[in-house]
């Protein structure tokens, strides 16, 4: 077993204090219009996005505009050690922080994280 694992980010998740949700992918690219679509997850959305296939519902938008409105990195998305069949989250703030929309989105997450 190794010592040390290493996670690599790909994705952050950002809320802000209207509980609206927003992406920052590789390449400082930044969307908004996050977890808006019922049943999508916040894993599920960023694999498919590195992947080249962008949720219909996400719309690019200024990544200055995440410094305003008080928007904070509220989760990563990565691979542990690079593998893309190992695909992780790791939570920036404590769930009970999180606005309900944030919980909906990470959901599945937020339970393995108990």
């Amino acid at each position: 077993m190794k010592d040390r694992i290493s996670f690599n980010v790909n994705a952050e998740l950002y809320a802000d204090q209207f509980d609206e949700l927003a992406v920052r992918l590789p390449g400082n690219h930044v969307f908004r219009d996050v977890g808006t679509r019922p049943g999508r997850d916040f894993a599920t959305d960023v694999a498919a996005a590195l992947a080249g296939r962008m949720p219909e519902e996400w719309h690019e938008m200024p990544a200055h505009e995440l410094d305003g409105r008080d928007w904070r990195c509220i989760s990563l998305f990565g691979y542990v050690d690079g593998e893309e069949d190992q695909p992780a989250l790791e939570m920036e703030v404590p769930a009970a922080q999180l606005g309900e929309k944030a919980r909906a989105y990470l959901g599945a997450a937020l339970v393995a994280a108990r």
